[in-house]
């Protein structure tokens, strides 16, 4: 049965006319009649009592029209139920970060994003800023967060479109119990032989670190390395060496404290894609958030 000859059989029954009915539907008078037509055919039914002034449903038109109307009043909320999940914004974003990011950072931010987009969860990887750069270039990402140096333009790479999200400084950070824990800075020429717990060397804050070191032709005696955060915080809590990472790390964590380092270090933080790519929806309207959240 087909519903648009329910529909123009419906509209007729209700305004008693075939011409009023073909131009509330904006139809022409002889496809309205052919289709009501057809469709007693197809039911085998006389549905419509046909006089010069009026038409008027039969006993059996009458009972076709109740239930026609609940009919495509169903059709119309599932249309529209579906229209509505349609432009509702459901998904998942999914970024790959640094874990200090992750940990200190993105918490709140994403806290906020979600809040406004109840359809959508998040995913979130771990793993160094210049891999993430790497994936982000072979398409193998659609979104991550990426280093730079501070003043150093987020529009300079050719491939890549940034966003950013925080600027921040490399410090030393020491237990509340260490010996380093009065300084008001510490040169990094101070750290030859000294314990230290670090990031791996994909780390931008590691290689930052591994740089300034052999500028001032310093060893520091590395206990161990490691991408695992809290691996690192519980080394330093325990006295068992220094670390290096950023200020953010100093002022959420308990009995840790934070030195300036000479020369200073100040990265920025940024969200990546590559510009050439096409992201998923939720994605996408997470990078048009955060360009919202800078306006």
């Amino acid at each position: 049965m087909d519903l648009r000859k329910l529909q123009i059989f419906c509209r007729v029954a209700e305004l008693g006319s075939v011409s009023r009915a073909a131009e509330s539907l904006h139809m022409a008078q002889p496809a309205v009649s052919i289709a009501v037509k057809k469709l007693e055919e197809e039911l085998d039914t006389v549905l419509l009592q046909r006089s010069k002034r009026q038409v008027t449903p039969t006993r059996e038109g009458l009972e076709l029209l109740q239930r026609a109307s609940a009919i495509l009043q169903q059709v119309e909320a599932l249309q529209s139920d579906l229209q509505a999940r349609k432009q509702l914004l459901q998904g998942e974003i999914t970024i790959a970060c640094p874990s200090m990011v992750a940990t200190y950072f993105l918490p709140q931010l994403l806290g906020d994003f979600l809040t406004q987009h109840s359809g959508l969860t998040a995913s979130i990887t771990q793993t160094g800023t210049r891999r993430i750069e790497e994936l982000l270039l072979n398409q193998e990402l659609e979104l991550g967060v990426v280093t730079r140096r501070e003043g150093e333009p987020l529009d300079s790479h050719p491939d890549l479109e940034l966003i950013a999200l925080v600027a921040d400084e490399i410090q030393v950070c020491v237990g509340t119990e260490h010996p380093y824990r009065e300084r008001q800075q510490i040169d990094v020429s101070e750290l030859n032989d000294v314990p230290m717990v670090l990031y791996e060397k994909d780390y931008f804050i590691r290689q930052s670190f591994d740089q300034l070191c052999r500028q001032a032709e310093i060893q520091p005696d590395i206990r161990m390395q490691t991408n695992f955060l809290p691996l690192i915080v519980r080394m330093v809590r325990q006295h068992l060496g220094i670390t290096v990472g950023l200020s953010m790390m100093a002022r959420e964590e308990t009995d840790i404290q934070g030195i300036p380092l000479q020369p200073a270090r100040h990265i920025q933080l940024a969200v990546a894609r590559r510009r050439d790519q096409v992201i998923s929806r939720a994605n996408q309207a997470f990078m048009d958030w955060l360009v919202e959240r800078q306006a």
